[in-house]
C-alpha cells in the first residue's frame, strides 16, 4: 500500500490533507491514466469549484499537482487524468507503475487558482492534449448552469485524446475535436473561431506552454487581457532583470527579507530561494510545486518590488502589488517586506 511508503510520519502530515483510496485506474487514452478517488470511509469528499487541483502525495518525497476533470456536483469522488511522459519528474511513471487500485493516497483539499466566471454571457475552452482535464469540469459546469460554450480540444491523434468521446457525447455541439491526424491542425483556425464573440466573452485555456502561447497571442487580438485565463502544467522559464534594464537569466543578486509577524529580519543569498531561507529558519509555508504553477505558497508583501516569476498570479493581481509566490519568485530590489 503506498500509505506505507509515509511509514509513521502520517500524524506529522501536511495541513489540509487527508487519505483517499484509488477506487479505479485505467487508462483512458495511450499513455493517460485515470484514478479515481474516494473517501476510504465512503463519505463525501471536501466540495470544488470547476477548474480547481489536487495534490498528490506520491511518495514522502514526490507531490505533484493534478486538476479535477469530472464535475463538481459530484461529492463523492475526484477524477485525475495523468499523462505519462517517460522525460518528466517523476510523477506520472509512479502513477503508473506505483499506484494500484485499492491503495490509499494522501491528497491535499483542491485549491483553485483557475477559476470559471460563471455569469459570462459566453465561454470559449481551448485544450491542448491533457490540458482538457481542468476545461472538463468546467464544461460540467457551464452545462449544469445552462450557460453557452464552446470547447475546442485539439490533440496529436484520436487514440492519444483522453475523454474524446464522452466530449461528444455529453455536450454535443458546443464541443469540436481536431486531431492532428485527421487533418485537425490545418482546421483549427482559432482567429476565425474568436471573431464576433459576445461583449464580455471569457476564454480558458490549457496545454503546452507553447500551445497557450499560440492560443493567448490570438485570442488578445479579439478579447480583453483580463478576459484570458490560463493554467500551467509547467513552468515558464523567466529571466531576471539586470539593473541596466537587460535580461539576464544566469544573475541572481541577494536581498534582505523582512517578516513582519515574526519580526525576523533574513538574507536571501543568490543562490538560494525564499523558501529555502524560510524554511532555515523554522518559518513554516505551504509549499508544493516549488516552480511557481500550484499556488499553495502564495503569501502577501507589504514592502518593496516583486520579480515574478509564477504562473499562477494574473497581470492584474500583479499589479496590484500586493501578493507573490515565494517559492520561485524574488526581490527586484534590496529589500522586501512580507506578511509572515
Amino acid at each position: 500500500m503506498l500509505k506505507k511508503l509515509f511509514g509513521k510520519q502520517e500524524q506529522r502530515q501536511p495541513a489540509n490533507t487527508y487519505w483517499a483510496v484509488v477506487a479505479r485506474k485505467r487508462f483512458v487514452a495511450d499513455k493517460v491514466i485515470e484514478l479515481e478517488l474516494r473517501d476510504p470511509e465512503g463519505r463525501d469528499l471536501a466540495s470544488y469549484t470547476a477548474g480547481a487541483h489536487i495534490d498528490l502525495y506520491l511518495n514522502k518525497d514526490m507531490v505533484r499537482q493534478y486538476s479535477l476533470a469530472n464535475s463538481p456536483a459530484e461529492s463523492d469522488r475526484y477524477l485525475v487524468a495523468v499523462l505519462v511522459e517517460e522525460a518528466g519528474t517523476g510523477g506520472s511513471k509512479a502513477v503508473d507503475k506505483e499506484v494500484q487500485e485499492g491503495d490509499k493516497l494522501l491528497i491535499s483539499e483542491p485549491r483553485n487558482n483557475f477559476p470559471l466566471v460563471e455569469d459570462a454571457p459566453f465561454s470559449v475552452l481551448v485544450a491542448g492534449g491533457i490540458g482538457l482535464t481542468p476545461l472538463l469540469a468546467m464544461a460540467y459546469r457551464l452545462k449544469a448552469l445552462g450557460r453557452p460554450f464552446k470547447f475546442y480540444y485539439r490533440a496529436r491523434a484520436r487514440s492519444w485524446a483522453a475523454y474524446a468521446d464522452l466530449l461528444v457525447s455529453e455536450f454535443a455541439d458546443s464541443v469540436e475535436c481536431l486531431f492532428s491526424d485527421e487533418g485537425g491542425r490545418d482546421k483549427f483556425e482559432l482567429e476565425k473561431r474568436l471573431a464576433d464573440l459576445p461583449a464580455g466573452t471569457q476564454l480558458y485555456t490549457c496545454g503546452a506552454n507553447d500551445f497557450m502561447n499560440y492560443v493567448t497571442e490570438t485570442a488578445v487580438k479579439y478579447l480583453p487581457e483580463d478576459n484570458i485565463h490560463l493554467e500551467h502544467f509547467y513552468p515558464v522559464p523567466a529571466a531576471s532583470t539586470a539593473s541596466d534594464g537587460s535580461s539576464d537569466s544566469s544573475s541572481e543578486k541577494a536581498f534582505e527579507l523582512y517578516c513582519e509577524k515574526s519580526d525576523v529580519t533574513l538574507q536571501v543569498p543568490a543562490d538560494k530561494s525564499i523558501v529555502e531561507v524560510l524554511d532555515a529558519h523554522g518559518i513554516d509555508i505551504p509549499v508544493s510545486c516549488v516552480e511557481g504553477v500550484c499556488g499553495s505558497c502564495i503569501t502577501a508583501f507589504t514592502e518593496g518590488e516583486v520579480d515574478h516569476r509564477d504562473c499562477v498570479l494574473s497581470k492584474s493581481e500583479r499589479e496590484k502589488k500586493r501578493l507573490f509566490t515565494p517559492c520561485c519568485s524574488r526581490a527586484a530590489g534590496d529589500r522586501l517586506v512580507i506578511d509572515l
